[in-house]
């Protein structure tokens, strides 16, 4: 039997993208036309992240201007969800960076 890693526990990047948009079992209550530019931001980010285009200074403005951004678009409509959202798409994109640059 293999053992379990922390990692192996938690969301994917992927699967927190996806709640922005409304799509799978975590869906945020917005309309897509709302959320759906902030969801494809946070998609292009992460695919600079896998194919090495991003340094980890510049990736941290990236992420605090995506997050600000993203929680200005709700209009405090379900910021407080959102706000879960992006602050761990913040502390998963970091560990995505980590992952593919050690």
């Amino acid at each position: 039997m293999s053992e379990f890693k922390f990692e192996d526990l938690q969301p994917h990047v992927e699967m927190l993208i996806d709640a922005l948009e409304n799509k799978g079992a975590s869906s945020s209550g917005f309309s897509n036309e709302k959320i759906y530019h902030c969801a494809q931001m946070y998609r292009n980010l992460l695919n600079k992240i896998r194919n090495k285009e991003i340094k980890g200074y510049n990736l941290l403005w990236a992420i605090h201007e995506h997050r600000m951004y993203t929680l200005e678009k709700t209009n405090n409509n379900q910021r407080h969800r959102i706000y879960k959202i992006v602050h761990a798409l913040d502390f998963y994109l970091q560990k995505e960076y980590d992952r593919v640059n050690n």
